[in-house]
């Protein structure tokens, strides 16, 4: 986790971000009213003393520290979030979110993380997004992905809890002001946009490593693994729950095609993904505050449990087909 990736990502996902100062970065009041309302946020989580709600309060102090002390190394160790670490580790036991807040805050060889990781995947044994977070090898990732029947980060829940948490503690009417950079404030916007961005920045895997164990190139080498790397490419680009697992399938898929009618399928498959991510994005461009309301409210639907599901519904309601023109191509990279 880099706090200070997290704190970029909040802020240009919040509504003023359409006000920023020529040359880039949000302005200074900006920066100055969500670290201080963050502060205030950590330390109320905290006082509740749930396991969710100390492990998200760690996320945020260390996210806050950084931006206090930019020179500081992202692994120097905050005391009180290590403390409130260890006390919601203590209690997360097998809710699913505790321990994928504590994965998110926690560095990546800490033990904490790794407990956390455990308790996840004990709780959800079919499930392999805990085992992308266990420090596993790649074998023992591949060999322990048998029996695995889906890949779900738990994304949304999470998402929906943390923007509850940031809803029951509100910016004050200041820190509003300033963070709509002249707009209305709405609530419901800036909780949805901050947890989503306090999300994607801290609780998404690394596939680096299981994208080049299961590269060509390493396959020729381990050509034993084909077999786990399918099986864990379909597993991501079949039943994941966010749009960069199912990238990462998708590439995985790509590598691993032995024929060229697999590679057609695996090419075909994405450029279905880049026209609904591209068409998402035109059509959030069309809307006040780049749609962050219709995702606010998109959000607040439980029925509605995956990044697909979410874009799929953006662009029923935008009039635009879900699979792309005939002959269509992606704008090249």
């Amino acid at each position: 986790m880099s706090p200070r990736l997290l704190l970029a990502a909040v802020l240009l996902l919040l509504p003023a971000a359409q006000a920023q100062e020529p040359g880039g970065g949000p302005p200074p009041e900006q920066v100055a009213a969500h670290v201080a309302h963050s502060q205030g946020l950590a330390a109320a989580l905290a006082r509740e003393g749930g396991a969710r709600e100390l492990a998200l309060a760690a996320l945020l102090r260390q996210a806050d520290a950084q931006q206090a002390n930019p020179e500081a190394t992202s692994e120097a160790p905050d005391a009180q979030a290590q403390a409130w670490l260890r006390a919601a580790a203590a209690k997360a036991g097998a809710d699913a979110i505790a321990n994928q807040l504590l994965i998110a805050a926690a560095a990546k060889a800490d033990p904490i993380r790794l407990e956390a990781a455990r308790r996840w995947q004990a709780a959800e044994p079919d499930n392999l997004a805990p085992l992308l977070h266990a420090g596993l090898t790649i074998d023992a990732l591949l060999a322990q992905a048998r029996g695995a029947t889906r890949a779900d980060t738990g994304m949304y829940p999470a998402v929906r809890w943390i923007a509850e948490a940031w809803r029951r503690h509100p910016p004050g009417v200041a820190e509003q002001a300033a963070m709509a950079g002249g707009e209305g404030f709405d609530l419901d916007e800036a909780a949805a946009m901050s947890a989503m961005a306090v999300w994607a920045a801290a609780a998404m895997p690394d596939y680096a490593a299981l994208v080049e164990g299961c590269s060509a190139q390493m396959l020729r080498a381990q050509p034993a693994r084909r077999g786990g790397c399918l099986h864990v490419a379909r597993l991501l680009a079949d039943g994941a729950t966010s749009i960069a697992d199912e990238h990462a399938g998708l590439a995985m898929l790509r590598a691993l095609a032995a024929t060229a009618a697999e590679r057609d399928e695996a090419d075909a498959r994405q450029r279905a993904m880049d026209w609904r991510m591209l068409q998402w994005g035109h059509l959030a461009q069309q809307q006040p505050r780049g749609g962050a309301g219709q995702f606010a409210r998109l959000l607040r639907d439980p029925r509605i449990r995956s990044e697909q599901q979410l874009a799929e519904r953006v662009l029923a309601q935008g009039g635009v087909t879900a699979d792309p023109p005939p002959g269509w191509q992606a704008p090249r990279r």
